[in-house]
């Protein structure tokens, strides 16, 4: 990575500890298999993380925010879950129905 660059990210997220932290997880997210956020021709992970911060795609949120963001999306999660589940005992019912 060039220095410019490196500046570029640093003056964009704010500190080294947060850039650091912020490429560790979103490498991390990538590598399972979530969706890239930036158009990019290369499959390095490095500059596709480094397109995706320089154009605010991503965010490294901490402390309480972080903690509130969770519990809303283990809320989400846990609601599809059950919704998913309904519509699969109804789907369910309606094959024995079909089938009587």
């Amino acid at each position: 990575m060039e220095p410019r660059e490196l500046e570029s990210l640093l003056n964009k997220v704010g500190s080294k500890y947060k850039l650091v932290t912020l490429f560790q997880k979103r490498m991390r997210e990538l590598q399972r298999g979530l969706p890239r956020l930036a158009e990019s021709e290369t499959n390095n992970t490095w500059e596709i993380v480094s397109k995706e911060i320089m154009s605010s795609k991503v965010d490294l949120v901490m402390g309480d925010e972080a903690e509130q963001m969770r519990k809303e999306l283990a809320l989400r999660e846990a609601e599809e879950n059950a919704d998913s589940d309904k519509k699969g005992r109804r789907s369910e019912a309606k094959a024995a129905e079909a089938k009587s």
